[in-house]
């Protein structure tokens, strides 16, 4: 997937989710929010995270979206591929305040008790 792609996908689902459910501003971005559903649902673990560094840091995202982004791409992730991305999660949480803001909105679901640990050991430092 090129940036340009990559861009058009973030922008898009940013504007569904912040968009009332079945309005028209979601029907038309709907698409995106079914690609990023589609990756966690095949575990594509490697689209899952160029997405989520790409978006996270956008000032569109509302807190709804960013409450979904927590709960959906971040957490699906760890609970999938947890192990091999923690390190990534723990450095980018180390260097931005607002994506170490987003891990609180983020549950357990089938994380392993280490990355779940790795994970809630990340949010809690005061870097």
């Amino acid at each position: 997937m090129t940036e340009t792609e990559l861009n058009q996908i973030v922008e898009a689902w940013i504007a569904g989710e912040n968009s009332e459910f079945k309005s028209p501003d979601y029907e038309r971005n709907c698409w995106a929010i079914e690609r990023v559903q589609d990756w966690s649902l095949e575990r594509d673990t490697d689209q899952l995270w160029q997405f989520i560094v790409a978006a996270y840091d956008r000032e569109q995202m509302s807190s709804q979206a960013a409450a979904v982004f927590a709960a959906g791409p971040i957490e699906d992730l760890l609970a999938f591929d947890g192990p091999r991305f923690i390190e990534r999660v723990e450095e980018l949480a180390r260097k931005d305040p607002k994506f170490n803001w987003l891990l609180g909105g983020v549950w357990r679901s089938s994380m392993t008790e280490e990355v779940w640990q790795r994970l809630q050991s990340a949010r809690h430092h005061v870097w």
